[in-house]
């Protein structure tokens, strides 16, 4: 059975590294993005953290998954428990910029999906987010999993990415 988090800043190549994970282990992956957000014909609105947690919930049921995003809020504690592993994705801060500013002008051409509209202020909070990563939340997603730092592995770039694939093989 697989249970994996994998997080990390906007531009790490979450997304990318779990789908890859996913299609080739045959394990579902969820989107915590799709956990704090419902998408709607108007807009995205925000769930509650209550509807968010018991959103969760739902999928820790499941004997294996694959979830992956980027926040640090204390209602993902429990993924983190009953994880296998977390991934914790940190490309250096340049490659994560260019990726950032790369799949913003894909998706304005409509070269790539996104579960959000890409506008300007967006591309803007992206490198604020991203910025924050490296400072704050960073930090609190080792905090968050203190009780079990073996578990955590950092992963820094595409090889370290493909040496994780390859471990988890045999």
């Amino acid at each position: 059975m697989m249970k994996i988090v994998i997080a990390g800043p906007v531009g790490s190549g979450k997304t990318t590294f779990a789908r890859e994970l996913a299609k080739e282990q045959k394990v579902q992956l969820y989107e915590l993005d799709n956990l704090i957000w419902q998408r709607t014909p108007q807009g995205d609105q925000r769930f509650s953290k209550e509807k968010s947690a018991q959103l969760l919930q739902d999928i820790l049921n499941y004997p294996e998954w694959i979830i992956e995003g980027t926040t640090t809020q204390s209602w993902i504690q429990d993924a983190l428990i009953q994880a296998d592993s977390v991934l914790l994705l940190l490309p250096p801060y340049h490659i994560r910029l260019y990726r950032i500013l790369k799949r913003f002008i894909k998706q304005k051409l409509q070269l790539e999906r996104a579960n959000y509209t890409p506008t300007m202020n967006l591309l803007k909070m992206m490198f604020v987010w991203n910025h924050h990563y490296e400072t704050k939340n960073k930090l609190e997603l080792q905090q968050l999993i203190a009780t079990s730092p073996a578990k955590l592995h950092i992963l820094k770039d595409r090889n370290a990415y493909s040496a994780y694939k390859k471990m988890i093989e045999t």
